[in-house]
């Protein structure tokens, strides 16, 4: 190992909160300002995922499970046979009006040292190696589950330096938002190439398939 990492031990650098257990009967698929964590909004390979929300249509709860932008939560039960998303991490997006609720079943992840950079661990902790060392223990069959204790017990190397932790998670931030970037721009082109399809074969409009051709060529410059 490199003498300029070291090993840690996640335990001695963070605890998991539980979240709340919110009333059954609030829970709604219709939008409120209150949107439900639940595990169907972490991605597979982790990071968040903003669909299939559920929503909470009362304000009563306690306001310490209200998340923050950025927030660092993990899932601890999974749907899937293989536990595609079990243990996987993602940060609360911003919001400009709703609130993020900590539902029972996400962890929260409180940092209780400054040697370990949010946003390294972040990405550590969506390796396949960390949730491979996650599934290996889960419970469950149909439905799999970890806990705070499990995921406590993971260890890693890092950077001693905080400074190198923060540089590595930014290189990797930078590339994510950039593929992100891409796969939004190639599902644009797809639908005005499909928008071009109906205006010239079906609408016959051929000044809006000029404006939107103009589009593209801007787009792919």
């Amino acid at each position: 190992m490199n003498s300029d990492w070291k090993n840690y031990n996640l335990i001695e650098h963070v605890n998991i909160k539980h979240g709340f257990a919110f009333t059954g009967s609030h829970i709604t698929k219709e939008e409120t300002d209150n949107i439900l964590i639940t595990p169907g909004n972490f991605k597979i390979g982790g990071g968040f995922k903003s669909d299939k929300f559920k929503y909470y249509d009362t304000d009563q709860f306690p306001s310490e499970y209200i998340l923050k932008k950025d927030d660092l939560i993990v899932t601890m039960t999974d749907l899937s046979v293989t536990g595609d998303t079990l243990g996987y991490v993602a940060k609360v997006p911003k919001t400009s009006r709703k609130k993020y609720l900590h539902n029972q079943r996400i962890g929260f992840i409180n940092f209780i040292t400054k040697d370990l950079d949010k946003d390294f661990l972040y990405w550590r902790m969506r390796t396949k190696k960390y949730q491979q060392f996650i599934v290996n223990s889960a419970t469950g069959s149909t439905v799999r589950h970890t806990s705070p204790k499990r995921i406590l017990e993971y260890c890693f190397n890092a950077p001693k330096d905080i400074q190198s932790q923060k540089k590595i998670a930014h290189i990797l931030s930078t590339l994510e938002d950039k593929i992100e970037l891409n796969r939004k721009m190639n599902k644009t082109l797809e639908e005005m190439a499909q928008s071009i399809f109906k205006s010239w074969f079906v609408d016959f409009d051929p000044y809006m398939l000029r404006q939107m051709l103009l589009v593209m060529l801007t787009m792919t410059q």
